[in-house]
């Protein structure tokens, strides 16, 4: 649009606003910004409106996530951010694009896990936008697209977000306005609008390029994010960079949300309550199930043993050499001790499930209160550490590293949150005990740990029990290497090695009980 024009229709936009009906001014008001600001190099007004579109429905998102509780709303940084130093050879869509979209700052975000797999981008940060040129880790060695194994991302190209651990990427192209949702491994569409839908035929050798694969407007994917976590037909999170109480496969987030009024009558603040005592019923339960995962363990590495110990006899017996005679019977004899020593394990861990799980039942319903109380109770106290060591650092960093100084403020800031949080879910979940199970204490129901007892006290009680098991096996092995003939090189250097090996986990674990071991005796010390 020339120049005159768009003068002449901002000056009429100035005179028609104050008459125009109010819920179409902020339309009005960024087509005057977008007629009366100067124009980029290579970006027109209509694609100058399309970037726009893209970044205030990525900020609702991000809205949407914070009223949702996954991302601290002092997380979100709308722009305009100054992205001049990004000098990438990039398209200037692209970098425009960078300028405004929001960011979420990840020193105040301990979830990161964004859309199917993906995590959060930030592309003030030259990682970011390096990262951004190779999305799904192609690695390209060709600097041609048209080659097989060339680049993927044309300059007007950006992922909105980046690959998780093999999950999915937003890509936005700023020409077409379009947006794909990419799976690294299944490279196909992943937006759950296109299930069903079949992708193009490849127009290109590049076994990277994905313009075939299925994708739709930019806006259209977009608004449709923002609804699906409106309906929860998407749920935040589930994946291992977030955190566990948003953990899809065991967490029940859908039912926690409804419960508590999402999304219109929504209470925060009661909802994250209850995540967190769903979240520690749920580890309550497996350390209560633990016995029943150690049997099986021990079950699990028996059965292993005594295959491996079969296949080393039918070595032993096909043996032609005496380095092969040797290097078979060190195998079994490895094997054999591992067998006789899972299947001591084994017996003392079926005594425990028989003990605290009786015909595989760990938990009576009627207990079920007290295990989440004691539960709560142990997660608080982590968090009120969590709480001192961030306020520590914070002071302490504050003249030798203020940048520093700055993340431990922050996750100070989260942790109070998450302190007062599980101070609250303690007090209801207190409350239900004590309504359930009147007169009852949690020292009344076998299984439950000693909140007594620390963890450095179980793990001295952990550790001593280890070294007597390793002090031993080394003792063993040693005897039994002292009789290979020197002869047996290959088997005596396996012998050896072992040693050195089992000879420095002896070394570790002793000195990681003696730390444990004085880190009590101070602390008795003090009192």
């Amino acid at each position: 649009m020339p120049l005159i024009y768009q003068l002449l229709l901002g000056l009429v936009l100035t005179l028609l606003i104050p008459l125009w009906p109010s819920n179409t001014l902020p339309f009005l008001h960024l087509l005057r910004s977008l007629t009366t600001t100067p124009m980029m190099d290579g970006i027109s007004l209509a694609q100058k409106a399309q970037l726009h579109e893209v970044a205030d429905l990525m900020l609702e998102i991000y809205k949407t996530l914070a009223a949702m509780r996954y991302i601290d709303a002092q997380a979100i940084n709308p722009g305009p951010h100054n992205v001049s130093d990004l000098l990438y050879g990039l398209d200037p869509a692209v970098i425009y694009l960078y300028s405004i979209l929001p960011y979420i700052d990840k020193d105040f975000a301990t979830n990161t896990a964004f859309f199917n797999g993906g995590i959060f981008a930030d592309f003030r940060k030259s990682d970011d936008v390096e990262q951004g040129r190779d999305p799904f880790y192609g690695s390209p060695s060709e600097e041609n697209f048209e080659d097989e194994d060339g680049p993927y991302m044309r300059p007007w190209v950006t992922p909105l977000s980046l690959l998780g651990n093999h999950g999915s990427a937003i890509v936005y192209d700023t020409r077409q306005h379009h947006i794909w949702i990419i799976d690294q491994e299944g490279w196909s569409s992943t937006d759950p609008a296109l299930e069903g839908v079949e992708d193009g035929e490849p127009d290109s050798i590049n076994r990277n390029y994905f313009a075939h694969i299925a994708n739709r407007p930019a806006g259209d994917v977009l608004r449709d994010m923002v609804r699906w976590y409106r309906e929860l037909k998407e749920l935040p999170g589930g994946t291992e960079y977030s955190d566990l109480c948003w953990d899809h496969w065991d967490m029940d987030l859908k039912s926690l949300f409804e419960k508590n009024g999402w999304p219109d009558n929504f209470d925060g603040d009661a909802f994250l309550v209850d995540q967190a005592r769903e979240f520690c019923a749920l580890r309550a339960k497996g350390d209560a199930e633990n016995p029943l995962g150690e049997v099986k363990k021990f079950t699990d590495w028996k059965n292993g043993k005594a295959d491996r110990a079969k296949k080393a006899q039918e070595a032993l017996d096909a043996a032609q050499n005496l380095n092969e005679t040797w290097k078979a019977r060190f195998e079994l004899w490895n094997a054999e001790r591992s067998v006789l020593r899972n299947t001591e394990e084994l017996k003392k861990a079926q005594q425990e499930a028989d003990r605290l799980c009786p015909n595989g039942v760990c938990q009576r319903p009627e207990d079920l209160p007290l295990w989440e109380l004691v539960a709560v109770q142990r997660e608080l106290g982590w968090k009120q550490n969590d709480l001192s060591y961030h306020r520590d650092w914070a002071e302490k960093s504050k003249e030798s590293d203020p940048e520093e100084a700055k993340t431990y403020r922050a996750a100070f800031y989260l942790a109070e949150k998450e302190v007062a949080t599980y101070e609250k879910a303690y007090e209801a979940a207190k409350a239900d005990a004590d309504r359930l199970c009147p007169g009852r204490s949690p020292k009344s129901v076998a299984g439950i740990k000693d909140l007594d007892q620390d963890d450095t006290m179980r793990d001295v009680q952990r550790r001593t029990e280890l070294d007597v098991i390793l002090t031993r096996e080394l003792d063993a092995l040693r005897e039994w290497a002292a009789q290979i003939p020197p002869e047996a090189n290959e088997a005596k250097g396996m012998a050896d090695n072992q040693i050195e090996g089992l000879d420095k986990s002896v070394e570790d674990n002793q000195a990681a009980l003696k730390k444990a071991q004085d880190w009590i005796a101070e602390e008795k010390e003090k009192e």
